[in-house]
């Protein structure tokens, strides 16, 4: 069975304020490592929601590659 998340994201970076024009929420198929891969490049993730399991994503459970604060 294949994972469903809804996902918050923008594609300015994460040090700018994100106002509601600048933010696009997307459902994707997949497991957590995809993400990334199916967003526009550049894509600042601030939300996964696990659809598939009724509940969020804590960003403690997101790979390392895209967690708040990674590689800065």
């Amino acid at each position: 069975m294949s994972q469903t998340y809804r996902v918050r994201y923008s594609l300015k970076p994460s040090t700018q304020h994100h106002g509601g024009a600048d933010v696009a929420t997307v459902d994707v198929e997949g497991d957590l490592e995809a993400i990334p891969r199916l967003l526009p490049p550049g894509a600042y993730i601030m939300y996964v929601e696990d659809l598939t399991g009724g509940r969020d994503v804590h960003w403690t459970r997101w790979p390392k590659s895209y967690r708040p604060g990674f590689g800065t």
